[in-house]
């Protein structure tokens, strides 16, 4: 039982860490939109995902490496982390020195600005990830909150005192993610484990074979994330593509419940898939997030029209239709994400980027193919059936290796509600009555499902 409540409270502090820095960073977005001009926000967005495209590349993974390898505990953890920290150490500074090429090259990108962007992410990427494996589950999200508060402080001080523009930006950036380092470091006492002849060349050899594999993964997840938007804009308009990026926005909340549980879920299963009754564990987990999730998207799919109605523009009106298969999409990312974290508790990264890859081939080929029969949907659908594909090539090997059992009978009924819910929506005119039918169809749900009924005792148990 204890391994279910130390699943169920580390999602609850990472909850409390992602929503405080989520908040945070939504209140900055009129900061932005007042003292940045439309070109140089447009140029700003570009440079950040930039860097964060650039992390796992110069990094090398090995920020996720050493989460893994420091949960094992016969693992040395000062190997660990001066093995990474010497390796970080070298690339940031390589980093640093061919940054004055780039900058003549790209002059009017601030060059230097975004490579100090880049390596204070990968510092913070790396004490982080180390300090959240080795116990320190709290400091971890308070540190998100900590690196979020002072970007914003800064953010007011570049862009509105300093009128600084797209450098105050980048460094106010950069400033939140040192601030987190230096609240990590202080702490966790982290120093104490540095340590000049701890440097281990096999030990980062082996993990090198850890974390490789990841890269390519990351950017295959990534363009099967983001490659309908590309297609939207070259096969349809520009205007398409609007009304569908802001009818993600809302199924995207099932993406942050994903992120948060998938933080926890990383510990427990490192923790557990070695032990006894580990099979019963990861398939009665994978059942209730698949039952939340399936309830969450209900939730969504009843209350997207008054959404729509109350808060959006009436020219992205009809993009609540679109609503039904973005959110399912998001449920099977969220379960193959659930899934990828059995994988690497074996160490298996070869086979999340293979599933990875076939994903991305099959969301890349449908969408091609949809898009000119049925618009917009066609993009959404593909991401559907990718998403799907994916955790179903991962549900069945992870079932060969012994770790789960398929409750079909339960994923049945599910998508079964699921689809009636999303029919009523689609045909009734009323909006009560589809809240009502929600509501009824999500009461009906957890009062017959015994394994939502166990949770909620837990956390009920938890919280006295």
């Amino acid at each position: 039982m204890d391994k279910y409540k130390k699943l169920i409270n580390n999602s609850i502090i990472f909850a409390i860490g992602n929503l405080g820095s989520k908040f945070l960073q939504f209140i900055l977005v009129p900061l932005y939109s007042f003292t940045l001009s439309t070109a140089d926000f447009g140029t700003a967005d570009f440079l950040t995902q930039l860097v964060y495209l650039l992390t796992p590349i110069v990094s090398l993974e090995l920020y996720d490496a050493v989460f893994r390898y420091a949960l094992d505990k016969n693992e040395d953890k000062f190997v660990l982390f001066n093995t990474v920290s010497t390796v970080l150490l070298v690339v940031s500074l390589i980093a640093f020195l061919v940054s004055p090429i780039f900058a003549n090259i790209f002059d009017d990108y601030h060059v230097y600005s975004t490579v100090i962007f880049l390596i204070a992410n990968i510092c913070f990427a790396f004490l982080s990830n180390f300090v959240r494996a080795i116990g320190y589950v709290r400091e971890f999200a308070i540190a998100g909150i900590v690196n979020t508060f002072f970007m914003g402080i800064f953010s007011v001080i570049f862009l509105v005192v300093f009128k600084l523009g797209l450098v105050g930006y980048l460094m106010s950036f950069s400033i939140g993610l040192v601030a987190g380092c230096i609240y990590i470091v202080l702490s966790t006492h982290i120093s104490r484990f540095i340590g000049i002849n701890n440097f281990n060349k096999l030990k980062l050899f082996e993990m090198l074979k850890y974390s490789l594999p990841l890269i390519p993964n990351y950017f295959a997840w990534w363009l099967n994330s983001t490659s309908d938007r590309l297609f939207i804009i070259t096969m349809i308009s520009a205007s398409a593509n609007g009304i569908y990026a802001m009818a993600t926005k809302i199924p995207n909340l099932i993406n942050l419940l994903t992120m948060v549980f998938s933080q926890s879920w990383q510990i427990s299963i490192v923790e557990e898939y070695k032990k006894k009754n580990s099979r019963k564990f990861v398939s009665n987990v994978f059942t209730s997030f698949f039952s939340i999730l399936i309830i969450s998207g209900i939730l969504i799919i009843v209350s997207i029209k008054p959404i729509y109605w109350l808060f959006l523009d009436k020219s992205y009106y009809n993009g609540w239709r679109l609503t039904p298969l973005l959110v399912l999409a998001v449920i099977y990312s969220g379960l193959a994400l659930l899934l990828e974290g059995v994988y690497t508790a074996y160490k298996k990264t070869f086979s999340v980027l293979v599933t990875t890859i076939w994903g991305a081939i099959i969301n890349i080929v449908l969408t091609i193919i949809l898009i000119p029969i049925i618009g917009i949907y066609g993009a959404a659908l593909a991401n559907v059936i990718s998403f799907l594909i994916v955790t179903i090539m991962r549900m069945f090997e992870i079932r060969r290796l012994g770790l789960l059992v398929i409750d079909i009978k339960r994923i049945l009924i599910y998508h079964l509600a699921f689809f009636i819910v999303t029919f009523i929506a689609l045909k009734e005119e009323s909006t009560f009555m589809v809240i009502g039918v929600g509501v009824i169809m999500v009461f009906l749900l957890i009062i017959f499902d015994r394994n939502i009924i166990h949770q909620l005792r837990i956390i009920l148990n938890k919280k006295k």
